[in-house]
């Protein structure tokens, strides 16, 4: 047998290069879980454009009633009822005037700014016509048949028309001349604000009642479920409406009556989690060790079921929102004149002819902010569901 020898030297033997020394790796950094839900999450398009759209409503509701320089209750009377979009008629030397749909006539400006509303010298409603004098000239408001338009002394219409946006009130006013566009960001802080309070109630109460009855099972879980199985037996709607002719109006009384049915679904969601794991190894192992069921419950099964839970708190969210906006426009929510979207609706609901924005408005402000958290909810579902994991 031939055996081979090298006589090395001390310059044949150098250092691997940094970029050889991980040649024969065949695996790629490690993701976790939540990082890879995140990975996932941004993928869905649809609901990373919500989470924009909630946080643009978000930082409007707060901020928004700061920039508009009025109050959710400052009155205007002379401008009640103005809409968004307003036409300003302007003669040949440059004179603006504004035409109230209830037959106001108002000076303004060419960008849209109502300064001064005019009062009639006379009124001659048989020639369905009245008169103001402006700076020493008459301007005549004529009304018929044709419509409601402004003319000269001599008769002749004055045609130039244009329509500009209302830069006094943006959104408009409602039949009280307060401003539309405040009320409405104010009524966001109060329909997220109960949303979000209730969602939290939802969450902490839900979870630790069924996280109980799960954990302790038995005769604790018959009695604890069939008392949700009773309160569920009538629509929640019924005991918030009959708490609220109770408790009376408030945010703080809605607030209460709302929470105090809120959590059952998130009840019985919970109580299913927690038996399906609650006979895992893990568990007896935590038994075994002496761990303590509350500490077994918050630390071991909760942790492990928090997917569920999440998407079930974020769904609860438009739920709150449409309840509120109910209980509001049956005149059972906030009191007046504190505004929330369901206020705003039902005040527009009795001018959606005349004035169809008032209730325009906090519609699309509600369904808006409805649909954005349901797809939140979805894209988090989709997320967090462990069999999508590649």
């Amino acid at each position: 047998m031939e055996i081979l020898s090298h006589n090395f030297k001390d310059n044949d033997w150098m250092p691997l290069p940094p970029g050889d020394m991980k040649a024969e790796d065949t695996t790629g950094p490690g993701i976790s879980y939540w990082k890879d839900v995140l990975n996932r999450f941004r993928q869905n398009k649809l609901a990373v454009a919500s989470v924009f759209c909630i946080l643009l409503i978000l930082l409007l509701s707060v901020f928004g009633p700061y920039f508009t320089g009025k109050t959710y209750d400052a009155q205007n009377l002379p401008l009640r009822n103005m809409p968004p979009v307003i036409d300003i008629v302007t003669t040949e030397d440059g004179l603006n005037f504004y035409i109230h749909p209830e037959l106001r006539v108002f000076l303004a400006d060419e960008k849209g700014y109502v300064t001064e509303m005019l009062e009639p010298v006379s009124k001659s409603l048989n020639e369905k016509r009245y008169i103001y004098n402006v700076n020493g000239r008459e301007i005549l408001l004529l009304f018929g048949k044709e419509g409601i338009t402004l003319a000269e002394a001599d008769g002749t219409p004055i045609t130039n028309v244009r329509s500009v946006w209302n830069r006094n009130y943006l959104l408009g006013t409602d039949s009280l001349g307060r401003d539309m566009l405040t009320r409405l960001l104010y009524g966001g802080r109060i329909s997220l604000l109960v949303a979000f309070i209730v969602s939290f109630s939802t969450f902490f109460i839900g979870v630790l009642y069924g996280g109980i009855a799960g954990y302790y099972g038995g005769n604790v879980d018959i009695v604890m479920m069939r008392i949700v199985e009773i309160i569920l037996a009538i629509p929640s709607t019924i005991y918030v409406i009959l708490l609220m002719i109770y408790f009376g109006q408030g945010i703080s009384n809605i607030l209460i009556t709302m929470a105090a049915t809120s959590w059952l679904g998130m009840s019985r969601l919970v109580r299913g989690q927690v038996l399906s794991l609650k006979e895992q190894e893990f568990i007896l192992s935590a038994k075994c060790t002496g761990v303590r069921p509350f500490s077994i419950i918050t630390k071991h099964l909760l942790p492990n079921c928090i997917g569920p839970i999440i998407v079930s708190a974020t769904m609860s969210i438009p739920g709150a929102i449409a309840t509120e906006a109910f209980m509001s426009f049956i005149g059972l929510g906030v009191a007046p004149p504190m505004p929330s979207w369901g206020i705003l609706s039902n005040e527009g609901l009795g001018a959606i002819r005349s004035s169809p924005y008032q209730i325009l408005f906090p519609s699309i402000a509600i369904s808006l902010t409805m649909f954005s958290f349901n797809f939140f909810g979805d894209g988090l579902r989709d997320a967090l569901d462990p069999r999508l994991r590649k």
